[in-house]
């Protein structure tokens, strides 16, 4: 990614965080965080504000007319479609087709056509890694035309109580919808078999929320992250479903054990990844970590940490993204705070 790829902050009217590229680049993904309206009631929200001043980052929807969906065939029959939320997963079964997350409704139908030109089958099974809009917007869309949505258990109360939330109105992200909810639920590994794939979906312990599915397609040496991992910038965590920084600096041993040196991985957010990359990755989350730990053992308020820019040399390689340093140094603070009482 050049410099000039690096995408704008904008906001959204359903509260999430998704990026845009600056003048003069390509929108090659977005990024869809978890702005927290949509990620937990107001209620919660205002008992967050009370106790802390967690940033606020601004963002806007794209043209949607003109947002694109870019195939990256990885092999073995294994497809990432990549475009303005979370990357999604492919693969084609002698029956039908395998998708890992459901994408925007406003993409659904860009996401057939390009699921279509890898193959004219039709979608059969849905999973969600986990509840964003992002990756689960379209579920009731890919239900209705007849697929499975498998889930853990947790996202699917997620999805549950967001939609009973009274923000969630007609036409808005997680109003009512009885199809978009999962019909399968699991909380431990099951095996799918995809034609010539053996498809893995493995509940992990808490990292990005409490609880993602990661996607591993044995044949093809693939692994999908969901957003437990984003490759080249900084992570988002959700901690008011789960989310932690210890979890996520902890499941960085698993996945890359998961892998070998060819192991290809679609994570949440940007490009295929290797096994170094999750390495690389998982030491800047411990120097944050650190970081923030040092800060609060020293006594500093989230607003005093936030205003001593500790993470500006991380910045140039890190920053250039949707998630900026206040956002993530409120986050971390507020996770470790919270596990301290």
């Amino acid at each position: 990614m050049t410099v000039r790829e690096f995408p704008i902050l904008r906001r959204a009217e359903d509260g999430r965080y998704r990026h845009q590229p600056r003048q003069g680049g390509i929108m090659r993904r977005a990024l869809w965080l978890k702005g927290r309206v949509a990620v937990f009631s107001l209620v919660a929200a205002a008992n967050v504000a009370l106790a802390y001043a967690r940033p606020h980052l601004d963002m806007a929807m794209p043209d949607w007319a003109s947002t694109g969906i870019n195939d990256h065939d990885l092999g073995h029959g294994v497809h990432m479609l990549e475009s303005f939320g979370g990357n999604n997963g492919v693969v084609v079964g002698d029956e039908g087709v395998l998708l890992v997350d459901a994408e925007y409704p406003q993409l659904n139908a860009k996401m057939r056509a390009a699921i279509t030109r890898i193959s004219p089958l039709p979608v059969r099974y849905l999973v969600d890694t986990h509840w964003h809009w992002d990756h689960t917007g379209a579920n009731g869309e890919w239900a209705r035309s007849g697929a499975v949505i498998i889930s853990s258990e947790k996202t699917r109360e997620h999805i549950t109580a967001t939609q009973a939330a009274a923000h969630a109105l007609p036409g808005k992200p997680f109003a009512p919808d009885a199809a978009a909810l999962p019909a399968l639920t699991i909380d431990t590994q099951v095996t799918l078999h995809i034609g010539s794939n053996t498809v893995d979906l493995i509940p992990i312990a808490p990292a990005h929320t409490d609880g993602d599915v990661v996607v591993r397609y044995r044949e093809a040496n693939v692994i999908q992250t969901g957003d437990t991992f984003f490759n080249g910038f900084y992570p988002d965590i959700d901690i008011d479903h789960g989310g932690t920084i210890d979890g996520m600096i902890a499941w960085y041993d698993r996945l890359y054990a998961l892998c070998d040196a060819k192991t290809k991985i679609i994570p949440g957010h940007g490009d295929v990844a290797t096994r170094e990359d999750v390495r690389t990755f998982q030491a800047m989350l411990r120097d944050v970590r650190s970081r923030v730990s040092n800060a609060i053992a020293a006594g500093q308020s989230e607003a005093e940490l936030i205003a001593s820019h500790p993470l500006d040399d991380l910045d140039v390689r890190w920053g250039g993204n949707v998630v900026k340093q206040p956002y993530l140094l409120a986050v971390v603070y507020e996770d470790l705070k919270k596990r301290q009482r």
